[in-house]
């Protein structure tokens, strides 16, 4: 083994790849660690990133110089209109290559950077998703107040949160051509300069096989919808589910409310407003990705910030809020 890779064993840090057409490498599976998103996707849940004392220093100097706040965001604000140019959370700072990877141009950056677009979708496409999706949720409401939408996930912020590390060679050594992709990007950049995160769609387009040999997807389009409204007619359907004896042992072993993630039973949502489950399934084919809604209540995730991974989406001034109009 190499010097670079016994380096790059020992200190797991994160890699990107270059840009390169996502096909998905027909080879063995590395053993990944699993961890569960709010998804219910694979996701490595390995701490080596956090645990580098490079990182943590990188982190701290981003933090003082403004690039990244406490929460590891970067500055600017939707109210502002602007935010700064993409780092991560240790203040890594995306390059051309990262975007000739990415297959993202500097306009869609800048899209992204005042909030008309997420990534993956260009500014018409988001207005005409954010207007279906209040005619779906408040087409003739009282109080479009009721209802708060963000955006949550790498589409919204450019990289995954801090559970999400960048793949490393040694990982991806059961996969020849994923770690050919990693290694023509990163060349010799040494561990220190290398993301720590994933940014979007960094598995999809490295062509990453799960662990059940199936090819990492598109990046989810994720929508945070807190709603006490929706809350409690999807209780009633929960209830009306329960008693006819029409859900599944899954659904009765995760509750109502999910104890983990603590987002409303994906069912009873589902049952209870079949309109945002045709909405989602009309973006996912217009889009080509997954769209995937999730119902809190009007508070929101609550702070887990302190607790495991720290990864929380509770409401904070940075967010990504969709305005919801019964005239949209």
């Amino acid at each position: 083994m190499s010097r670079q890779l016994l380096r790059l064993r020992v200190l797991a840090v994160a890699a990107l790849v270059l840009s390169g057409p996502s096909v998905a490498p027909a080879a063995a599976v590395s053993p990944w660690s699993v961890g569960t998103s709010v998804q219910a996707q694979t996701v490595r849940t390995s701490p080596a990133a956090d645990e580098d004392p490079g990182f943590a220093k990188r982190r701290q100097e981003a933090q003082a110089k403004g690039l990244i706040d406490a929460d590891g965001r970067v500055p600017g604000s939707q109210r502002l209109g602007i935010r700064a140019w993409p780092h991560d959370d240790t203040g890594y700072r995306i390059h051309p290559r990262d975007l000739a990877f990415l297959g993202l141009t500097r306009q869609q950056v800048d899209w992204w950077r005042r909030y008309q677009a997420p990534l993956g979708t260009t500014p018409k496409q988001f207005k005409d998703m954010s207007s279906s999706l209040s005619r779906v949720l408040c087409s003739d409401c009282k109080r479009p107040q009721d209802y708060d939408v963000r955006l949550q996930g790498s589409w919204a912020f450019f990289f995954s949160g801090r559970h999400k590390n960048f793949p490393t060679e040694q990982e991806l050594a059961g996969q020849p051509l994923a770690l050919e992709r990693l290694r023509t990007w990163m060349g010799s950049t040494p561990p220190s300069e290398r993301p720590a995160r994933r940014p979007f769609e960094t598995l999809y387009k490295l062509g990453v096989l799960d662990e059940n040999g199936r090819p990492a997807g598109p990046s989810d389009g994720d929508f945070q919808i807190s709603s006490d409204v929706m809350v409690a007619a999807a209780r009633q359907k929960w209830d009306e589910l329960r008693d006819a004896g029409k859900l599944t042992d899954e659904d009765l072993r995760k509750g109502f409310i999910h104890q983990k993630y603590s987002f409303v039973n994906r069912t009873a949502v589902r049952e209870a407003f079949p309109d945002l489950e045709k909405w989602a399934t009309m973006w996912e084919e217009r889009l080509g990705r997954g769209i995937a809604p999730s119902l809190f209540p009007s508070s929101g995730p609550p702070n887990k910030s302190q607790v495991g991974t720290g990864v929380s989406t509770h409401f904070r001034a940075s967010d990504w809020v969709v305005a919801v109009s019964p005239k949209s």
